[in-house]
Order: C-alpha cells, then structure tokens, then sequence
C-alpha cells in the first residue's frame, strides 16, 4: 500500500463522480483539508473511513487500499496416481492464492488418472 497511490485512487474516483473535496469530506463528517490530504499522499485516511469512502464510490476496501486486480488463469495437467502431485499442487498453488475453477478427471481403472485443471488467482496491481 502506498499513500499516493490511495490518495490518487481517491481523488479519481471523487472526479468521475464530479464531486468536491468539500462534499466528500461533508459526507464522511472530516475537513476538506483532511481530503486534502489524502489526495496528496501526505497520509491515510483513518482505517474506519476505508468501507465508509469504499461504499461512496461503489468500490471495495481492497481496490482502494491496493489498486486493480486482474484474473489470470493457468492450464495444469498431471498424473494424479500418488500423493506427490496432490501434495505439489496444493504447495505450489492452491496455498499461494490460487483456486481451482474447472477439473476434468480421467481413471486408468487402478486409482490413477489425468487430472487437467484450470486454476485463477486475483493479482493485484498498483
């Protein structure tokens, strides 16, 4: 998280709405210089005001706090016949963010198989 990039997420969303620094501070009950002072990331706005300013703007927390997410999505295909794989994908992906969003499953009639899966994890960009 980075000061002027919040404030500068602030101040955009607060022009689209073509509104001022004054009503945005009437609305959130602190001074336009506090807005102020957002906008120029000289500091935070206290942590209560992040879902009270999230909820103005038809944003969430996170994307004030840490700016645009973008999905991306990753083709995975293995043999699944012990737990050495079941333990790498869980090391590798699903315990770093990642979600399993589709799963195609193929048995050899032994207990083993091919798993191919799609995978997505939300990256967020400053």
């Amino acid at each position: 998280m980075n000061e002027a990039k919040v404030g500068a997420r602030i101040a955009a969303l607060r022009t689209e709405r073509k509104m001022t620094q004054a009503e945005l501070a009437e609305r959130l009950g602190v001074s336009d210089k506090a807005v102020s002072k957002w906008e120029l990331g000289g500091c935070y706005p206290d942590v209560t005001m992040f879902p009270l300013i999230a909820d103005i703007f038809g944003v969430s927390v996170d994307y004030l706090m840490r700016g645009g997410s973008r999905r991306v999505q990753k083709l995975k295909s293995m043999w699944f016949g012990n737990d050495k794989y079941r333990r790498f994908l869980n090391e590798q992906y699903l315990a770093n963010g990642w979600k399993i969003v589709d799963m195609k499953l193929a048995g050899d009639g032994e207990g083993g198989g091919f798993m191919a899966l799609v995978i997505e994890k939300e990256i967020f960009e400053e």
